[in-house]
């Protein structure tokens, strides 16, 4: 009897889906490619296409969560009143997976570097380093962006 219950589960076990971890990666490197041409074009819709309903932004010390309308209100002020003119990553993004492919997080470290006015309107460059980690789970067969924690500081000129 122990046998029989043994080869039970053990099949089913087989039966498990194991999901193709490889894909998933280079899923998550198209989201990251996208999040680039999404800034360089200025482009918020498409930036936020792949979030949650409600994002956790950890940023500052403080922990916002934003509607993904909410979201794309914010990218498009800021892709509006800046200049985008390099968008680099720094090191190629690390991915970690759940063995069941469900969570992933993806650690990136950035260097930005843009034009945009203060409140006079005086016209400034920036350069910041950025580095973040965002929290990814698996919705309907897609990854969405459940939340963003991130640090900056200011480059060399």
């Amino acid at each position: 009897m122990f046998h029989r219950l043994l080869l039970l589960c053990l099949g089913l076990m087989a039966c498990t889906p194991h999901p193709d971890l490889a894909s998933e990666r280079a899923a998550l490197l198209r989201l990251h490619e996208t999040a680039r041409i999404a800034h360089l074009e200025k482009r918020a819709d498409i930036l936020v296409a792949s979030f949650a309903d409600s994002v956790l932004d950890i940023a500052r010390g403080t922990v916002t969560v934003r509607s993904r309308s909410q979201n794309r209100m914010r990218f498009q002020d800021y892709f509006d009143r800046s200049d985008i003119t390099e968008w680099a990553d720094l090191s190629p993004p690390i991915i970690r997976m759940s063995p069941d492919g469900q969570m992933a997080y993806v650690l990136v470290q950035k260097s930005v570097r843009l034009s945009a006015p203060d409140s006079l309107g005086v016209l400034h460059r920036e350069h910041t380093l950025f580095a973040w980690v965002e929290l990814y789970q698996k919705q309907n067969g897609n990854w969405t962006l459940m939340a963003v924690a991130s640090t900056d500081r200011t480059g060399a000129a």
